[in-house]
């Protein structure tokens, strides 16, 4: 019976030193592990929030909205459903909205794909405008936009297509590269714009 004890004392130390070892072998590798973030995962994943940039003197200069962000290492952002507004003072107020985004420049600029719509509201006698394309480069900085896709622009009752476009918004002007078809409605009070010929 002494025997028996003594081995089953024996085997209880041996459990008991086998499970410190185990204990003290884990706390001493993972207590030097540390996060290497890779480029295929996030660092965050941010779901409806809202991103504002400022200028220089703390003005409001755009605004970020989107249905989830998902931040990666090398400082670059994917989006869900982005939707981009200036929002400066002094500068007419566009929208931007698509699918998707992403940014690898800190937000500086962005590129949208899938069913991309850019809107700017009219001031004073300037009507507002439309343009939908598929992909759309942003740059927040110089308020443009550009696109190398065939673009839908719609101007109060004109509309014009072509394909690939600089929409400068700070100029307020529109630049088609090619394949360009517009129509431009007759203004009322202007009479007929063609001669006629009898």
């Amino acid at each position: 019976m002494r025997e028996r004890l003594t081995a089953i004392i024996a085997i209880i130390l041996l459990v008991f030193l086998i499970g410190a070892s185990y204990w003290y072998a884990m706390k001493t590798s993972l207590g030097t592990l540390r996060y290497v973030p890779s480029d295929k995962s996030p660092d965050f994943i941010a779901t409806g929030a809202t991103v504002i940039s400022f200028d220089e003197n703390g003005v409001a200069k755009t605004r970020l909205r989107a249905k989830e962000f998902q931040h990666f290492s090398d400082d670059s952002m994917t989006m869900v459903e982005p939707q981009a507004t200036t929002v400066s003072p002094n500068e007419p107020v566009s929208h931007a909205q698509a699918k998707t985004g992403f940014t690898n420049d800190a937000g500086a600029t962005f590129l949208f794909e899938g069913d991309v719509v850019v809107t700017r509201d009219a001031s004073g006698s300037n009507p507002a405008i439309r343009l939908e394309t598929q992909s759309m480069h942003v740059d927040t900085d110089t308020n443009r936009f550009e696109t190398d896709d065939v673009v839908h622009i719609y101007s109060g009752r004109d509309k014009a297509v072509g394909t690939g476009m600089i929409f400068d918004n700070m100029q307020r002007t529109v630049e088609l590269r090619s394949r360009v078809t517009t129509v431009i409605e007759p203004r009322e009070g202007s009479g007929n714009l063609l001669p006629s010929s009898r």
